[in-house]
């Protein structure tokens, strides 16, 4: 491999260090660089997160890689990272390259071997996760035009429980416009779209909250959060309802402190807004982060405006609704408030 002029330029050059693959390839010297990232590009994955690199659909692509000496090892780099990234579908965009089950070509990567994955749609961190969570979080990557089909053959396969339902969600598009990661007093937080694999943080995130903070987001003192609980937050189409959260820690595995929601009333054209924030996280302008950018997604959405119920005691909510620039309209029904404010009505 390589022309006699390659090797003339490699000879004697000591601004090139050329050692064989046994070296090269050892995970063991990989190891040795301090916060190592491999990116690596298979050719297919299946839900549970095998990987195929030499071979597509029975016709053989390559030889033995290094694709997997290269994962272990920046896996074991101080600080190191291994990311696997590929197109959703093929060149024609007639094939999944997510594909139900690896069963007709050789699994190059282990699926335990595999962390973070990202295609055009997004990107997850499958490690530690259930067969359930790589699933969806597998058809959540996937092409919208067959990510039903392999919900169903999710199904069929016994990966999905049946608690699981197909919606509308499944075809939406992730916004990654609308993720930032902030600085605020020293902490890195992340606010983004939440994700089909969200449901179990958000769960802990309102296991978490203050007991008053409970009352005044469900207007009852809950003692539970099971998963119809919290289902329509992370099964949305990103238009017609959105949920967004503010998340600490480890892509991945990071912790929810705060989460904000809007859900569309097709009659009125107006959506129901609602926040919660940790006790420990209030005070440090989470709420009109989350406020700021729900606005800005529902109005480029088409929406007409916002409306929030809230307790006549809940003055944060009330000071919260009023940071946005458009005139705001109070209701007192009963034990509650209403808060209105329509886009095209500046304060």
């Amino acid at each position: 491999m390589g022309s006699k002029n390659l090797y003339e330029f490699l000879n004697d050059n000591p601004s090139i260090e050329f050692l064989p693959s046994d070296y090269v390839n050892d995970p063991g010297i990989i190891a040795r660089h301090n916060k190592m990232v491999s990116m690596s590009v298979p050719m297919a994955m299946d839900l549970t997160g095998q990987v195929a690199a030499d071979a597509l659909y029975y016709n053989h692509y390559s030889g033995v890689t290094g694709m997997l000496d290269f994962i272990r090892g920046a896996a074991r780099a101080d600080g190191g990272k291994s990311i696997l990234m590929f197109p959703s579908t093929d060149q024609q965009g007639q094939r999944s390259r997510i594909v139900p089950m690896l069963s007709d070509t050789a699994i190059v990567v282990p699926r335990g071997d595999v962390k973070y994955v990202v295609t055009e749609y997004g990107a997850v961190n499958l490690f530690g996760k259930s067969l359930q969570e790589r699933a969806i979080a597998m058809i959540s990557l996937a092409h919208p035009e067959f990510r039903e089909e392999l919900f169903h053959e999710a199904k069929k396969a016994g990966l999905l429980g049946t608690e699981r339902t197909l919606s509308e969600s499944i075809s939406g598009i992730y916004p990654v416009k609308l993720e930032e990661t902030i600085e605020i007093e020293g902490d890195l937080i992340t606010f983004r779209p939440a994700k089909p694999v969200d449901d179990r943080r958000i769960q802990e995130h309102f296991y978490n909250l203050d007991k008053e903070d409970i009352y005044s987001r469900f207007f009852n003192f809950k003692t539970s959060f099971v998963r119809d609980d919290v289902e329509g937050m992370f099964q949305i189409d990103y238009i017609n309802n959105l949920t967004l959260l503010a998340v600490v820690g480890e892509f991945g595995f990071g912790k929810v402190v705060a989460a904000g929601e809007y859900y569309l009333d097709q009659d009125t054209n107006m959506a129901e807004v609602a926040f919660s924030v940790d006790k420990a996280w209030q005070g440090k302008g989470l709420g009109k982060i989350l406020i700021k950018k729900l606005s800005g997604a529902a109005r480029e959405n088409g929406i007409a405006g916002l409306t929030a119920y809230t307790l006549p005691g809940n003055r944060g909510m009330v000071r919260l609704f009023k940071t946005m620039p458009y005139k705001i309209t109070t209701v007192h029904a009963g034990d509650v408030i209403e808060l209105t404010c329509r886009f095209d009505e500046l304060a």
